[in-house]
């Protein structure tokens, strides 16, 4: 199991430093990411799988899946104005 978390985190370091090479606004869009991440982690603790709510998992999608419907409604919408 430890061998996985350091390659991992190895492949995550040279991803992050090719990011800083080439965007570093997006590097430190990465950096404060993770650091918000650690910080909501040590304040949840660990959780159990019977915490989780059922609902959890999806919601990443439910919430791409509404905002590209809202964008393609506005869309549509300022669209058909400028026609």
């Amino acid at each position: 199991m430890w061998t996985f978390s350091i390659i991992a985190f190895l492949v995550f370091l040279v991803l992050w430093g090719l990011a800083w090479r080439n965007q570093i606004k997006m590097a430190f869009g990465i950096f404060i990411g993770i650091v918000v991440g650690v910080i909501a982690a040590m304040a949840m603790g660990p959780i159990e799988i019977e915490e989780i709510p059922i609902w959890l998992p999806a919601t990443p999608f439910a919430v791409v899946a509404i905002a590209l419907l809202i964008f393609g409604i506005l869309a549509w919408v300022v669209g058909d104005r400028e026609s």
